[in-house]
């Protein structure tokens, strides 16, 4: 029985925190993109090195920067 309500406790403290997560680009997180993006623009180009003041990712081995930033409006 104990370790029936330890799982059932780990369970809903993940459904909540999943719940709570922002959907990308609400509430500022993560950052919006500041300028227009085309299709086939390498973001790494300048977000590796700072290149005309880009900022520098932390996060530089995923792919699609696109997947959770949104052009801001």
């Amino acid at each position: 029985m104990r370790k029936f309500a330890v799982i059932l406790a780990v369970a809903i403290i993940v459904l909540i925190g999943c719940g709570s997560q922002p959907s990308p680009g609400s509430s500022g997180w993560p950052p919006a993109i500041p300028h227009q993006v085309s299709q086939n623009m390498d973001c790494k180009q300048c977000h590796l090195t700072g290149k005309n003041g880009a900022k520098i990712t932390k996060h530089a081995g995923r792919p699609n920067c696109t997947k959770c930033h949104r052009v801001k409006q």
